[in-house]
């Protein structure tokens, strides 16, 4: 059985990270022939072309897009091997933030996969709004952060799209708003993003509303809509058992939102990108 080399998935990598052969070349302290070969016998033996060559540069082709992610996984897994015989086992510190609106109970689920597959991994795990966790990003306090965007919301850094959802308003089945001449609200604090929507919405729509609960995040949200204290806005997938859609002339429309993963830098541990491809594909 054939298998793939690690020399040349190490020039793979640093060639496609740097953009460039001549670059990838001097990452792995070789010449530029020397890594081009490298790069044939690798596109020989995965039976694909990998790279996409032209004047500007170099890119992936959909075979190597595929490929780059294993290739820094087995990299990975080769620099532990060696580490863990010669008793230096090497830790990466992997700071990872996740909205307090997504899939809150698939959660426990990823870190056991991220533990399973990236032992050298030191996990530690924040979970809260998406604005605090994109600020903590941004100044570097996160590795990765998966974050909640609404049509009004755009990040300034680039993100790896995960998933859209549907946004609702949900309520206690049966609750009874007719007798209401305010609609009564359950949500996150102001800085919450769906908060911020709901309210909006409301307004443009003329419906009137008070705030008649505010929770510290989306498990004590769920508690308080089931309990009947009033109406809130959620994401398909944190609709639990125990609440239903809201629905009513005074409840305007609301749109999609989408998911998204901010991801390390590009001169990041290659630990760190081989989390952000199980996160992405975990949530996919």
């Amino acid at each position: 059985m054939r298998s793939l080399d690690l020399d040349q998935l190490r020039a793979f990598v640093a060639v496609a990270e740097a953009g460039s052969i001549s670059a990838g070349a001097g990452r792995v302290f070789r010449s530029q022939s020397a890594v081009s070969e490298q790069l044939q016998k690798l596109e020989s033996a995965a039976g694909a072309a990998l790279l996409l060559r032209s004047r500007q540069g170099v890119g992936l082709t959909p075979a190597g897009q595929r490929l780059i992610g294993h290739a820094r996984q087995l990299l990975a897994l080769g620099e532990l091997a060696l580490h863990d015989v010669r008793n230096e086992v090497r830790h990466t510190q992997a700071r990872l933030a996740i909205s307090d609106y997504f899939r809150s109970d698939e959660i426990a689920g990823l870190l056991a996969q991220l533990g399973r597959r990236c032992p050298q991994l030191r996990l530690r795990v924040e979970v809260g709004l998406s604005a605090a966790l994109a600020q903590g990003h941004a100044e570097g306090r996160h590795d990765l952060a998966v974050v909640m965007r609404t049509g009004a919301a755009r990040e300034r850094v680039a993100t790896l799209p995960l998933r859209r959802e549907a946004l609702h308003w949900v309520a206690a089945p049966g609750l009874d708003l007719r007798e209401e001449s305010e609609l009564p609200l359950v949500l996150l604090p102001p800085d919450c993003r769906l908060h911020g929507l709901a309210v909006q919405r409301l307004r443009a729509h003329r419906s009137a509303h008070r705030i008649a609960h505010q929770a510290s995040g989306v498990a004590g949200l769920q508690a308080a809509l089931r309990a009947g204290l009033g109406v809130g806005c959620l994401n398909a997938s944190a609709i639990g058992p125990g609440l239903a859609i809201a629905r009513s002339p005074r409840l305007p429309a609301l749109p999609d939102c989408a998911f998204a993963l901010l991801a390390p830098p590009a001169d990041a541990p290659a630990d760190l990108h081989e989390a952000t491809a199980i996160v992405r594909a975990f949530f996919a």
